[in-house]
Formats: C-alpha cells, sequence, structure tokens
C-alpha cells in the first residue's frame, strides 16, 4: 500500500521520520545515517573485490560522510579486511 493511501497519522508519523532522518541533527538520525553509509561501503568493498574498478569515490563518499566513533571503526575494519572475513566477524550466523 503506499504511503498516500495510508491513515493520514501514519503519513505525518513516517513523514517525521523522515523529516528527521534527512535534517540530520538528532543522534537517532545521526547513528541512522551512519548505517546507511556502512552499508553502502561494504557493498562498494565487495563490488571492488569482485573486479568493479569505480568503486573508489563511492567508498570515499561513504568514509567521508561519518559522523560517530563507532561508525569511523567500523569503516576502518571493513577497509582492512575481505567481505568474507567480515561476514565472519560481524554477522551473526
Amino acid at each position: 500500500m503506499p504511503l498516500a493511501n495510508a491513515h493520514p497519522a501514519v503519513r505525518t508519523r513516517v513523514q517525521g521520520a523522515v523529516d528527521e532522518y534527512e535534517a540530520g541533527e538528532t543522534p537517532e538520525a545521526i547513528v541512522a545515517r551512519d548505517a546507511d553509509k556502512l552499508e553502502c561501503l561494504v557493498q562498494a568493498v565487495e563490488y571492488r573485490e569482485q573486479g568493479y574498478s569505480l568503486t573508489q569515490n563511492w567508498i570515499d563518499t561513504s568514509l567521508a560522510s561519518r559522523k560517530t566513533p563507532s561508525a569511523k571503526a567500523l569503516a576502518n575494519a571493513a577497509l582492512s579486511m575481505s567481505s568474507l572475513d567480515w561476514q565472519k566477524n560481524f554477522l551473526p550466523s
């Protein structure tokens, strides 16, 4: 069901969450954005390992946008190991 067809109260709450994320001012929004950028970074590293040569800009922009110390540490870990090692160490089995 498209959001436009949702109950007005639901639309308002969802739009509020989107606005909060896009403003990037609350701790929750900052962490959510860091999580998105970490996902992009891990994906770019996987693509690079598969031979795609045009991933460096994607990696650089993902790295540059991190805000929290934990996102910075996780990004450094992602760059210091293969994506398979990353999965073994950080994803539940």
